[in-house]
């Protein structure tokens, strides 16, 4: 009896330590791997925000209202910023509906405008494609912003932090608020306003 009683003591104190040592070396091994798959996200990115949040970022010709600026776009930002002198000090261009801001050759307007659906309102920069009298179309290039996100599996890394662009198309029926249109529908008016050649 005193022999079982050892014999079932050595098991046990033989089992808690195999367990012990089996969750050390599991630990372990999701720590290294955890150590790897961060050190494999950091260098896929190299601190840096993947993608443009300015459209062009050097500046270029353009005008407000009828004045001449060295201008560039923060996308991201919605914001123009501009330049008396293409040395000179860099300032923000006044966000108002009065400024038309004339850029790459494209006009930008300061506009309120509704996504679809009329559920989320907004303000900001619109850039003018047609003007036909009681119909206008305008179309944005929406930047925003994703964090990094770190993937709970070993298959996948996660992505690094960046920059979302979209193409958004907004109409504007006489004076009212423009709202946001699909590309199908910004597509189905271009065809049915016979205007060639916009892709």
């Amino acid at each position: 009896m005193r022999y079982f009683l050892v014999i079932v003591c050595f098991l046990c104190f033989f089992q808690g330590t195999a367990q012990q040592y089996t969750r050390t070396i599991l630990g372990d091994s999701v720590n290294k791997s955890s150590r790897l798959k961060s050190e494999r996200f950091r260098s896929m990115w190299d601190g840096k925000i993947k993608g443009k949040r300015y459209y062009n970022e050097n500046f270029t010709a353009g005008k407000i209202n009828s004045e001449k600026y060295f201008l560039r776009y923060d996308q991201y930002e919605d914001q123009f910023e501009a330049k008396s002198l293409l040395e000179g000090e860099e300032f923000n261009v006044e966000r108002e509906l009065s400024k038309v801001v004339t850029y790459d050759s494209l006009e930008y307007y300061f506009l309120p405008y509704y996504y679809k659906n009329k559920k989320r309102f907004n303000v900001g920069y619109l850039n003018l494609l047609f003007d036909l009298d009681t119909l206008k179309i305008y179309r944005k290039n929406e930047v925003t912003f994703r964090p990094a996100t770190f993937s709970p599996t070993t298959i996948e890394i996660g992505f690094p932090p960046r920059y979302i662009h979209r193409k958004l198309f907004f109409i504007q029926q006489n004076e009212e608020t423009p709202i946001q249109i699909s590309k199908r529908a910004f597509l189905k008016q271009i065809e049915s306003l016979k205007i060639d050649g916009y892709y």
